[in-house]
Parts: C-alpha cells; sequence; structure tokens
C-alpha cells in the first residue's frame, strides 16, 4: 500500500535533502506505479470525494497536466486538496475565495461550492471585457479589488504567465486578509534558485529572452499565453518581500490521490504563501 508523502520546504537545500531520503520519488519505475494505481483502483480526494475508475484517465507521461480524474488535472486535484485542508471546518458561507480563472471547469467547480466565491479572466481589449461580461476582466498585477477582502487567492499555472511576477505578489498580499492564504501551481525550475525569466516588456513592447514559449489560455485557445518567467525558489523572498509572513513550497506525492508530476518527479509542488 502507498502512503501519501508529503512535505512544506523552504529552500532548495531543503528539497535536496528530502529528495536525498525519498529517491524513490525521482524513481521512474516508482513512479509508473504510483500513476497505475488510480486507473486500477479509483482515487480519493478531500475536495472531490472518491473517483472510480472508469472517471480517471492518463494521456501522457506530463501528468501535473494530463492525469485526469473527474475531468481535473492531478495539479488543479492538489490545489482543491490544499484548499479544502486549510479551511478545515469553516462553513462554506464563511469563505471568500478569488481565483485567476472564471472560464473554466476549475471555476465552476469553486462557484457551485461557495457562495463568496470570485474568478475573473485577465481582458485587456475592451471587446475581450464585453465579451465576458459579467465576469470581470481583471490584470492581477494591479487588480483593484479591494484591500483584506479574501480568505485564499487560487491561481492555477497563471504566475509564469504574469510579465511583472513581484506586482502580482504584491496585488494578492494587498488584497488577502490578514492569515489568508495564496495557495498557487505553476510550472516550477526545483532545481534552480533563480527564476528564468524568458520575456519581459520594455519600452511598452515584448522583449524575448528565449524562443517564445505559451501556454493554453480559455480566452484566447489559439494563440495562447506568453510565458514570461519560471519561478526558481527566489519566488519565495519576493513572497515575503511582497507582504507574505510565511512562504513555502509543498510537495506532495500520493497514489490514493493521484499526485505525480511528470515520468521523474513523483509528486505535486505549490507554492502556499500567508498573510
Amino acid at each position: 500500500m502507498f502512503e501519501d508523502t508529503r512535505a512544506e520546504l523552504r529552500s532548495l537545500a531543503e528539497l535536496r535533502a528530502f529528495f536525498a531520503a525519498h529517491p524513490r520519488l525521482l524513481d521512474e519505475k516508482h513512479i509508473a506505479q504510483i500513476v497505475a494505481y488510480g486507473p486500477s483502483c479509483g482515487l480519493t480526494s478531500r475536495f472531490l470525494g472518491d473517483i472510480p475508475p472508469e472517471k480517471i484517465e492518463v494521456r501522457d507521461t506530463n501528468y501535473r497536466e494530463t492525469y485526469l480524474a473527474s475531468g481535473f488535472n492531478a495539479r488543479q486535484r492538489a490545489l482543491l486538496d490544499e484548499l479544502h485542508a486549510l479551511i478545515g471546518d469553516r462553513s462554506v458561507y464563511d469563505i471568500s475565495i478569488y481565483a485567476h480563472e472564471a472560464m473554466t471547469p476549475f471555476a465552476l467547480l469553486l462557484r457551485g461550492r461557495y457562495p463568496r466565491f470570485l474568478g475573473s479572466e485577465y481582458a485587456p481589449r475592451e471587446a475581450d471585457r464585453k465579451r465576458i461580461f459579467p465576469v470581470p476582466g481583471i490584470d492581477i498585477t494591479a487588480s483593484g479589488l479591494p484591500g483584506n477582502a479574501f480568505d485564499f487567492i487560487l491561481s492555477g499555472d497563471v504566475l509564469e504567465h504574469v510579465p511583472d511576477l513581484q506586482a502580482a505578489l504584491c496585488d494578492s498580499a494587498r488584497i488577502l486578509k490578514p492569515g489568508g492564504h495564496l495557495i498557487a501551481s505553476m510550472p516550477f525550475a526545483y532545481g534552480h534558485e533563480q527564476t528564468t525569466i524568458k520575456a519581459r516588456i520594455k519600452d511598452g513592447a515584448i522583449e524575448y529572452l528565449a524562443p517564445p514559449e505559451y501556454h493554453g489560455n480559455p480566452m484566447d485557445a489559439a494563440g495562447g499565453s506568453l510565458v514570461f518567467q519560471i519561478p526558481g525558489w527566489a519566488i519565495l523572498q519576493d513572497a515575503r518581500k511582497a507582504g507574505f509572513d510565511d512562504a513555502k513550497i509543498v510537495f506532495w506525492s500520493s497514489a490514493q490521490r493521484g499526485f505525480a508530476g511528470d515520468a521523474t518527479l513523483g509528486g505535486i509542488l505549490l507554492l502556499v504563501a500567508r498573510k
């Protein structure tokens, strides 16, 4: 029987020590066994409940994106379970949640459970804002939302697309209540201290520092979203500078929950920052 393996890490050195103590989490054969569990036995989720094998699909070895259960991939299910754990036994009517997405199944799921949920999309053009109305079009680097307003911010693979990551972290800290949490998934350069900058805005135009990389975008299915950076461990220091009291990377590996990153990483990595 597999056991959940969960670690709260605050440095690259801590991660290396953790992997030295748990080498199987980097072993391809062991990771394949983790992933094989769900389609055979089904999965469990703090948020979604029990998920039978017939609702599970593994499309390829990019498991964080393509290990699907009830339609949600591994990183999304990890976000939901981390949220559920932090909420505890508080009433759904008492929780205010803001998510960096609105027109997705993930946002619809949250909207159906939490009355005080707000989701938004990035819509810089007036035509886009009219098209998605009444969904708000918000730039998360300068949201204009009230300060101290939310218990949680959920960000699912959005921070890598923000041209000013520090501004996004500062605004997130501003709009969270004291004790509130930012929970984020992102492509994380877990073997590197520094963030890799791939593009930036200079003199009002995009300057590419690496070949352009785009990810899927519900607002622009044809064009996608440009990747501006791949965060490294420096994001924890950036979060503290932005006003968070604590910031950590949560590594969570689980066969029963279906948490694996790819063929060489047997878990999901989340940024969890508390104001």
